[in-house]
């Protein structure tokens, strides 16, 4: 499992992706992280720097879109869900790809650090080769969960701008 990267206190929520193994036969975990914020909005997702090897383990090879990564968060309503997507759709071949950057909007979706805090980030193949080896290994990258600011932030930020523009006289 690797290891989780980030603290959160209204930032983001970072799992380094390097050395973890993907399997068609459900989701492996990338790591679990505590949260200081239950209850914050999920802003995105950002996959950074992404790099995927695949393989070909019983002379079928595993595509990179089958390649998946998923976090487990809370809806509106606290349920648990689990969002995932694919870092790189359309590569309908086996091998290495990236680094690749991308960043999915979820601010509309909805979602949120579960009640408990605790996030959790998988990776899986949509395919099983039949083989129990791994589809494929991440060899770098990081995964962030990327929350919105709480109000908070915003009023320092927003106060360091104000500061910062402030007009200065020259002394004579």
């Amino acid at each position: 499992m690797a290891l989780s990267l980030g603290a959160s206190a209204s930032g983001s929520i970072q799992f380094d992706l390097a050395g973890v193994d993907q399997y068609g036969t459900g989701l492996n975990p990338i790591g679990s992280f505590e949260s200081a914020d239950p209850g914050a909005q999920i802003d995105s997702i950002s996959l950074i720097d992404g790099v995927l090897e695949t393989f070909s383990n019983t002379n079928t090879p595993n595509f990179a879109d089958e390649a998946i990564l998923a976090v487990q968060l809370a809806d509106a309503d606290g349920d648990s869900i689990l969002y995932y997507f694919f870092p790189f759709p359309n590569q309908s071949a086996f091998g290495q790809f990236g680094p690749v950057n991308l960043t999915v909007d979820l601010l509309d979706a909805g979602y949120y650090i579960p009640e408990d805090g605790v996030v959790n980030a998988f990776a899986a193949s949509v395919w099983d080769d039949g083989s129990g080896d791994p589809a494929g290994t991440w060899l770098g990258g990081v995964l962030a969960i990327n929350l919105v600011p709480a109000p908070g932030v915003l009023a320092i930020f927003a106060g360091a701008a104000f500061t910062g523009r402030r007009r200065r006289r020259p002394r004579n």
